[in-house]
């Protein structure tokens, strides 16, 4: 006789089973991986994470000074909000190239991190705005030179601040020449 089969599931295991499928969506969501800081703390400040955030503004611009003492400052000022985002950007960059070619995306060349880049732009929207937004810090903190105002941007002709060069760069050899003829001798109405 064969036995009889269960139709119900006990709560206990309902509950488990709820769980497992929670923390399952739960991970494969991208706003909850980063509320929950869901990568390595490794990734947070140390060595590496500064080589591979190097690497990523060299893939942007890459005719950018790779000796620019400026050039990650970006990355951990407070006032352009990226800095709360910096580990998980640094470990979803890494994730992407070892998935990708095995490799640290540090240890990539130019088009490799270029295709990484790429897949992060392709990816959700979330992941999507975080790699927008890192391409945005990159090139604001190094076209609009926020951190060397004095020096500006050789790349795109910015000179950066306002640098007097005497009064015949600013004013024609003869400014009267444009001037209208006056109406009396005198410069009065009357």
């Amino acid at each position: 006789m064969a036995a009889p089969v269960q139709t119900s599931i006990a709560r206990r295991e309902a509950l488990r089973r709820l769980g497992a499928l929670t923390v399952g969506l739960a991970s494969a969501c991208t706003p909850v991986r980063i509320l929950l800081h869901d990568y390595p703390s490794a990734f947070d400040g140390d060595e590496a994470s500064q080589r591979v955030l190097r690497a990523f503004f060299l893939t942007v611009i890459p005719e950018a000074d790779a000796r620019d003492p400026n050039l990650l400052r970006a990355f951990h000022d407070p006032d352009l909000r990226f800095a709360p985002y910096r580990g998980f950007f640094v470990s979803d960059l890494c994730q992407r190239a070892a998935a990708r070619t095995g490799s640290a995306f540090d240890h990539l060349n130019q088009s490799e991190r270029l295709a990484v880049v790429q897949e992060g732009l392709a990816a959700d929207a979330t992941t999507q705005r975080l790699y927008s937004g890192a391409i945005l810090v990159v090139q604001a903190s190094y076209y609009g030179g926020i951190y060397d105002d004095k020096r500006g941007c050789a790349l795109i002709d910015f000179e950066g601040a306002y640098q007097f060069r005497g009064l015949e760069t600013i004013t024609y050899p003869d400014p009267g020449r444009f001037l209208s003829w006056p109406l009396t001798a005198d410069g009065n109405w009357v």
